[in-house]
């Protein structure tokens, strides 16, 4: 109707910048299509996506260049296109977080993680290490397929797991002594933990992902792992009193990573179940048991969740890796902007609803209570209807 159509930011024709894991220019060619706020067409690779919200992360004006730009502006002259003064805010935020990240690091007992070389030998398992010295050539041996897609292996010693838990946790004490020092958290969905480039762990990270990870990831995954051309690498923690579990959901990666460093606990369990767009989309598939230095692998868009933690505290190490040829294939966008999304086979496992995400979570669960909800899952034309749909007074006993 007119007051749905009146809120939305663009109309049909609008120039927009469309989010397909980098920013495509595009026109909108039509809005409330099948259900999405708009359908965007796509200049340089010649394609329709959905826009799945209206929301300036999802879809967004191209900046406007103002007619008297030219290169006598001065430094502060407010006629400067809007992206000039984002970059130099992103700038003087990098500068912030290099600050902070050397004033964690500098007096670190722990040198060896900031030295410029992975040691190898003392901080991965031998098998791991040798696959990688004799070239990547053959098959892992050492990583076992626990479902279809989700792999596990041993990958740290206890001496790296004990030595990043101790370095983290003199970081948080850092941070609760001195207001000039902060901590940021991983992500929305975590509100304890750490990324571990505001850290000092910068290096590290890099080195893991380029010697470690890639040669692992397109051993297992050689398409969507092919190569790892970005990284978001951080700590989580869960405790009694503080995050206890993480509803379902899916990763803003390509492939995770996802490396138990300790400590001692009971619960917390990982539960995976279906991928994105497919028909066990919400179906269970495997619940597994963390362990100290092993690492599972699962494909960023495999739906997953934390079981809540029961005793003691679990802190990871997770990885997400993006590949930014992938993101450009219809094998990412199809799924992901739901231009190949397959029916449900059959009502979903209770298990594998996400109170966030789950349109239909009442249906199955009741009220929505408490914490943010953004339900988008799945779209009209995939959900599972059938005559053996629970009652509101099914669902209310």
């Amino acid at each position: 109707d007119f007051e749905k159509v009146k809120r939305l930011r663009f109309q049909v024709g609008d120039e927009v910048l469309a989010n397909v894991g980098n920013w495509e220019h595009g026109t909108v060619v039509a809005i409330w299509d099948e259900g999405f706020p708009y359908r965007i067409h796509l200049h340089d690779i010649d394609q329709d996506v959905h826009a799945p919200c209206d929301m300036n992360d999802v879809i967004k004006a191209p900046p406007k260049i103002p007619s008297n730009l030219n290169n006598s502006l001065d430094d502060d002259d407010d006629s400067w296109p809007e992206e000039a003064k984002i970059s130099q805010a992103s700038w003087m935020e990098d500068m912030r977080n290099w600050k902070n990240a050397y004033e964690f690091s500098k007096n670190s007992p722990e040198k060896e993680l900031f030295d410029k070389i992975f040691q190898n030998n003392k901080w991965i398992n031998p098998k791991v290490n040798k696959w990688l010295c004799d070239g990547c050539c053959n098959t892992p041996d050492f990583v076992e397929e626990i479902s279809p897609n989700i792999f596990s292996f041993q990958l740290f010693t206890t001496d790296f797991c004990n030595a990043i838990i101790s370095e983290y946790e003199r970081c948080e004490t850092l941070a609760s002594q001195t207001k000039q020092l902060r901590i940021v958290r991983p992500n929305s969905m975590n509100n304890y933990g750490a990324i571990m480039k505001n850290i000092g762990f910068q290096s590290l990270i890099d080195i893991m992902q380029d010697e470690i990870l890639a040669p692992i990831a397109a051993a297992l995954f050689p398409i969507v792992g092919a190569e790892l051309t970005e990284q978001h690498c951080f700590l989580v923690r869960y405790a009694p009193g503080e995050d206890l579990g993480l509803d379902m959901h899916v990763d803003e990666s390509d492939i995770t990573f996802n490396v138990c460093l300790g400590k001692e606990f009971t619960g917390a369990g990982l539960q995976f179940c279906g991928m994105l767009g497919s028909p066990d989309h919400r179906h269970q598939s495997l619940r597994y048991k963390h362990s100290v230095g092993q690492c599972v692998v699962h494909l960023g868009a495999q739906r997953h969740g934390a079981d809540d933690i029961v005793t003691g505290e679990r802190i990871n190490l997770i990885s997400w890796n993006r590949n930014k040829v992938w993101r450009r294939s219809s094998g990412y966008m199809g799924p992901m902007y739901q231009l190949d999304y397959k029916r449900e086979a059959g009502p979903p496992d209770l298990v594998c609803l996400s109170k966030t995400h789950d349109v239909d979570w009442e249906t199955y669960c009741g009220p929505r209570e408490g914490g943010r909800s953004f339900p988008w899952c799945p779209p009209d034309f995939a959900r599972h209807v059938s005559d053996d749909m629970p009652t509101k007074e099914e669902i209310v006993k």
